[in-house]
């Protein structure tokens, strides 16, 4: 049985399917009564749910006639959790991903001691260029524990990272702390990005509390800034 509250289940499926295009902007979603049949779940838990999703500005109620996709493209909060896709989709825009590494390496001190590692230990790493509509936006690294050796078999490419964690490892993130600022590609990300060296790239370093309450990601990500609309 999952450990993950049904309204909270509720919420990231209705989420998903809103993201993913299954629910456009505009339509209107399945009622209360037939998601509390569906689900097989109180209408106060779909609620719960619904609430959640409007506050998030996915859903509009409108009085007498029921629950719509918001027809505004999504803002999103850099202090949020979101994955890339997700950003993506909600700025009408196709997510994509090719995978450059994913291997175990030794980890910095730093990364050490917040995933409580030894100095033995290897942690997992993952090297991929994100994409939208076909144009590279960011060059993400991401750090994971040893315990997470299962995601070096996992495909990532052009797979959301959090979708896999959420649908088939039972893990998400709830919150994160973010240390943003101005750098300059060198030669190598210049070429990854499609862009001249030197050229000006924000840089997001994450690090994300996961549903176990536990330090699990660390990432660092090499924006375009020109190719990508972040709020805060």
């Amino acid at each position: 049985m999952s450990a993950t509250p049904l309204y909270k289940q509720l919420e990231e499926a209705l989420k998903e399917a809103i993201l993913s295009g299954e629910f456009p902007p505009g339509q209107q979603i399945p009622t209360e009564n037939d998601l509390s049949t569906s689900w097989n779940v109180s209408r106060v838990t779909v609620r719960k749910a619904l609430d959640a999703l409007t506050r998030e500005k996915l859903l509009t109620r409108v009085s007498g006639k029921g629950t719509f996709v918001s027809e505004e493209k999504f803002q999103r909060s850099m202090t949020g959790i979101m994955s890339f896709s997700e950003l993506c989709r909600s700025q009408g825009r196709r997510p994509g991903a090719r995978t450059i590494k994913s291997v175990f390496e030794p980890a910095s001190k730093e990364i050490r001691e917040r995933f409580g590692m030894s100095k033995e230990e290897k942690a997992v790493v993952l090297e991929r260029i994100r994409y939208a509509d076909d144009v590279p936006v960011s060059l993400e690294t991401v750090w994971f524990p040893p315990r997470f050796a299962f995601l070096i078999n996992e495909d990532l490419n052009n797979n959301s990272l959090y979708d896999v964690l959420r649908q088939h490892h039972g893990l998400w993130f709830t919150h994160s702390s973010k240390v943003i600022e101005l750098v300059y590609a060198n030669f190598d990300v210049a070429h990854y990005l499609g862009v001249a060296e030197r050229h000006p790239l924000i840089s997001i370093k994450s690090e994300m509390v996961d549903n176990h309450r536990d330090i699990s990601c660390i990432s660092h990500q090499l924006v375009v800034g020109d190719k990508l609309r972040f709020t805060v």
